[in-house]
């Protein structure tokens, strides 16, 4: 078997890993379990922690809601700071509503709001009837008169109020007066226990753990189905890998024990749930069995990785490399790449691919450079064919004007005429500036103005600002040639030719030229773009409409070109779009 082919590389490879897995596995298996199986316990400890953190986050959040309403709702404030009590029944049942409303109602044991001197009392919640009565004289017991300051939440205690033994986490606020700080009354809400307990009840720990509450600087044990307040152990940080950024685990001595104190915030405030691990008595799966099975599958795709990283050098890379070499072919790299050539079966390929690449590169310069003189040869064709039979209508022009006027008239027109010729006899640039080619414009409409007397008119609103865009050469004349000819002469009287510009969009300009003629239907306007239509007449006879759009086209590419929009007995107007490019290249405008 040659090892230089793949199957015989795939074969060895696959043979030593093989090999090599199953002595890996059987020796480092049982010593790797523990330390897997502790990780574990704690990640399951503080994903347990966090989902009952978040459960009691939402309940306080909502708590912590009806606080700040209680503490700036305009009603409870207009009551607290007008004197007599003619509004207290209506503010005691929007109080008791927005109780029942809030998302943590079943918690709410009680709520009393009072004026600064306590003279005024609203009191609701869900333990009014297993309550003492609460008055004015009483209150005093959970809000004091020097109670003038705010603070978190407060230690878990006793309601005084209470007929039964339920611990309950008391909320004392101030009130300020509106819009400013004056105090004007207070706040004490009773908060069940149940918040916290109810979400444990069902919460499995296993032989010597235990579950804590911490509140600020206080550190209750939670037993029994109450919080007993203890001394805060002094933590020794761990290094364990933990999901939470804010989660915990340390080492502390407890109930004359070492233990790892898992700890997770509620996000809160400063609340925060623990539980303690026995570091000594790590708590196993089921059976040993399956414990060891996870762990050898996960030695198994380690090493599965492994082999496939490998696999991956000898197979995938060097596919990816030709599947990136065919797409950089498809977008016209047609370099060679000498890096896909191996000594293997796919180097075979990459030659072939680099072989192919270099013809096709070979076949599309030899298509280009037939293409750019295909053009040239066509552009040069257009130069030298005028049309006789305008000549022949100029000269006359001119004999007309000669044995009529005996005026300048003709002076101009031969004038006209000279420099229209030149620039027809010696055009070497394809595109010019707008400025030039509306300068031969005004040539040729001068001999037309001429030919037909007052009634032409061309009028010219182009701004200044666009004279240096770069336009093929002969593209306006044929296009006021056709208004002339076919719009404005069939009408039998005088018209006129309007030249227009204006910005389209952020990469072209539009040249409009319209005329008053008598306009075209749809069927004309698909007549002068088809190749089967006949030569256009005029001046320049092989350079029509349909020759100055592909032209453009040629030059600018497909997304610009020239479109006609007319109304019969209206107008006509030729539309041209052309790119923000001087005739040199560069973008206009220029700075």
């Amino acid at each position: 078997m040659r090892l230089k082919t793949l199957k015989g590389k795939i074969t060895l490879i696959t043979v030593t890993f093989t090999l090599t897995l199953a002595i890996l596995v059987a020796t480092f298996s049982f010593f790797l379990f523990r330390s897997f199986a502790l990780q574990s316990q704690i990640s399951s400890t503080e994903f347990n922690l966090q989902f009952i953190g978040a459960k009691a986050r939402e309940s306080m959040i909502a708590i912590d809601s009806l606080v700040r309403w209680s503490t700036t709702n305009t009603q409870v404030l207009a009551y607290l700071e007008t004197e007599g009590t003619q509004n207290a029944l209506v503010t005691y049942e929007r109080v008791k509503e927005e109780v029942m409303n809030n998302l943590a109602q079943s918690y709410v044991s009680r709520i009393i709001i009072t004026d600064i001197h306590h003279t005024k009392l609203i009191h609701t919640g869900l333990s009014m009837s297993d309550s003492k009565p609460v008055t004015v004289s009483n209150v005093q017991q959970v809000l004091p008169l020097s109670y003038t300051e705010n603070a978190g939440w407060s230690p878990i205690g006793e309601d005084p109020f209470l007929l039964k033994d339920e611990q309950v986490l008391p909320i004392r606020r101030v009130i300020n007066r509106s819009s400013s700080t004056q105090v004007t009354g207070q706040l004490y809400l009773a908060v069940s226990a149940s918040l916290i307990l109810d979400l444990i009840k069902d919460y499995t720990l296993s032989e010597d753990s235990s579950l804590y509450l911490t509140i600020g600087e206080y550190f209750y044990e939670i037993r029994d189905n109450k919080f007993h307040r203890i001394t805060t152990p002094q933590l020794d940080q761990q290094n364990f890998d933990t999901a939470g950024e804010q989660t915990t685990v340390n080492a502390v001595r407890m109930e004359g024990g070492k233990h790892l104190l898992v700890t997770c915030p509620t996000g809160f405030q400063d609340i925060s749930l623990s539980q303690s691990l026995p570091s000594g008595k790590v708590r196993f799966e089921r059976t040993l069995y399956f414990g060891l099975l996870a762990i050898i599958m996960v030695v198994v795709l380690m090493f599965g990785l492994l082999l496939t990283l490998l696999l991956n050098r000898l197979f995938n890379r060097p596919i990816a490399k030709i599947q990136e070499r065919v797409k950089a072919i498809a977008h016209s790299d047609f370099s060679s790449d000498p890096s896909i050539e191996w000594d293997d079966e796919l180097g075979d390929i990459g030659k072939g691919i680099n072989d192919l690449a270099l013809r096709i590169d070979s076949l599309l310069e030899r298509r280009i450079a037939d293409e750019k003189k295909k053009q040239e040869l066509e552009y040069r064709m257009l130069q030298s064919q005028i049309n006789p039979h305008f000549l022949y209508n100029t000269l006359n022009s001119i004999k007309w004007m000669a044995t009529l006027q005996k005026a300048p008239g003709i002076a101009e027109m031969t004038t006209s005429l000279s420099r229209l010729m030149k620039n027809v006899s010696k055009a070497d640039e394809p595109i010019i500036s707008l400025e030039a080619e509306l300068a031969l414009l005004d040539d040729y409409f001068v001999i037309q103005k001429y030919r037909y007397g007052g009634t032409l008119v061309l009028q010219n609103l182009i701004e200044g600002r666009f004279l240096s865009v770069g336009i093929p050469r002969f593209t306006l004349q044929p296009l006021v040639e056709n208004a002339i000819f076919h719009g404005i002469e069939p009408k039998g009287g005088a018209g006129t030719v309007t030249l227009t510009a204006y910005e389209e969009n952020e990469h072209s300009v539009t040249l409009v030229i319209k005329d008053d003629g008598v306009g075209m239907n749809e069927k004309t306007i698909a007549e002068v773009f088809s190749t089967s239509s006949s030569p256009a007449k005029g001046m320049f006879r092989e350079i029509g409409i349909r020759n100055v759009a592909k032209r453009i086209e040629y030059t600018y590419g497909s997304d610009f070109g020239l479109s006609i929009e007319s109304e019969v007995g209206l107008y006509t107007k030729a539309v041209i779009r052309l790119p923000k490019r001087t005739k040199e290249g560069r973008p206009w405008p220029q700075n």
